[in-house]
């Protein structure tokens, strides 16, 4: 080893003298990590599952399933994950698993307390009840951790043929039967499907490992002690229902805001969109349940739209989901505008929340889990500004 060392020294003075300089250079290694990523704890292994994964085990057609890639449709891309399955009792283990990244050991413990198994979900047809799905994750030591897949990580329900995120925090994992696995070596993703179901997955992948101060107690009690709470301004971080496809255009509009850079812009026909789904829901405080200090008399959802189109309002339907299941909607009327005149100018909405009937159906107040938008038939609008805040008559 001495002797190695005495010869690279003198190997590097030759190459000094004769003009030649060694410069530094990164090592990578096949998956694009570098030594410096792993002493800086950057977690790279972000990417489960997107069109051309091929690290997919578990796809043979079976009398109990067919799960296949399917190449017509998608949440992004081209292609997604079709399962359909009906598990009898002479089936033996149903399911599928991903290795990603060619594999590779994958190190989960510094997304572990914060970090999240998120994915795109939607039935096949109709609408589903949430099927029993258990995500494992499996270390090459062949242990595996588990956890099941539950309502209130969907972002609405029931199931439906709308696209939605669904996000299993990495937390829950920790929870299961010991010995828990080795998350620092982590093989595959594997899912397994019980009883029966006909779904759609897409975009599967370790989302929230960036997200340091998001309280972990997701579902627990958050209480919002800052007025106004802002909903929207510029980007809808925690939302689904956003797109362009099967008649409706729900997206961002640069070029038109009230204040910031973004507007909300919506338009839908109900003749193109079908079965779809005409709603979108929005959480402002990470995806926890949200609970208010006080009265909910003293508050009042605000906002700002524009449009010219009159039939827009007779179309539109507002109102929240309580993570008990609950939902209270209500039409957006005229006499909730600061002018009766609708034009494209921006003009400010204010719904007082006492025209919510909470009591209705026994709707939690300490648990909000989103806004709700719903549109029926057709129109086309601007929303900007989305606001909860302390009511003019509140002292």
């Amino acid at each position: 080893m001495r002797k190695s060392i005495i010869y690279l020294f003198l190997l590097i003075i030759s190459f000094s003298n004769c003009g030649i300089h060694i410069q530094k250079t990164q090592l990578t290694d096949e998956w694009g990590g570098t030594y410096a990523n792993t002493a800086v704890n950057e977690f790279q292994d972000r990417e489960i599952y997107k069109d051309l994964t091929v690290d997919v085990w578990g796809m043979e057609k079976t009398d109990c399933k067919n799960f296949t890639r399917l190449d017509s449709l998608s949440f992004s891309g081209k292609s997604c994950i079709s399962i359909t399955w009906n598990k009898a009792e002479k089936c033996p283990w149903t399911g599928f698993g991903i290795g990603w990244n060619g594999y590779a050991a994958k190190d989960l413990t510094d997304v572990m307390a914060n970090g999240s198994i998120d994915f795109y979900l939607r039935a096949i047809q109709g609408k589903q009840f949430i099927p029993t799905l258990i995500f494992l994750l499996e270390d090459y030591s062949g242990v595996q951790s588990a956890t099941v897949l539950k309502a209130s990580q969907l972002s609405h329900y029931p199931i439906d043929e709308e696209w939605q995120k669904v996000s299993i925090p990495l937390q829950t994992f920790l929870k299961s039967a010991k010995p828990l696995c080795d998350f620092s070596n982590i093989k595959s993703l594997n899912i397994e499907c019980q009883g029966a179901g006909a779904f759609l997955i897409d975009k599967i992948e370790i989302g929230g490992a960036n997200s340091k101060n998001i309280n972990t107690k997701k579902f627990g009690v958050a209480i919002t002690k800052n007025f106004p709470a802002t909903i929207f301004h510029d980007e809808l971080p925690f939302a689904w229902g956003l797109g362009n496809y099967a008649g409706k255009n729900i997206s961002f509009d640069s070029t038109k805001n009230y204040a910031g850079n973004k507007s909300i812009y919506l338009k839908w026909n109900e003749q193109e969109s079908g079965k779809q789904t005409r709603k979108i829901g929005m959480n402002w405080e990470h995806w926890q349940s949200i609970s208010f200090p006080d009265s909910l008399t003293n508050y009042a959802l605000k906002f700002y739209i524009s449009t010219n189109d009159v039939n827009a309002f007779k179309n539109l339907y507002i109102g929240f989901d309580s993570y008990n299941g609950k939902t209270v909607m209500i039409p957006i009327k005229k006499e909730y505008l600061a002018s009766l005149t609708i034009n494209n100018n921006w003009q400010m909405i204010t719904i007082p929340f006492t025209d919510f009937d909470f009591t209705k159906d026994g709707f939690d107040t300490t648990k909000f889990k989103q806004l709700i938008i719903e549109f029926n038939n057709s129109g086309e609008l601007w929303l900007d500004e989305i606001t909860i805040e302390q009511n003019k008559n509140y002292e």
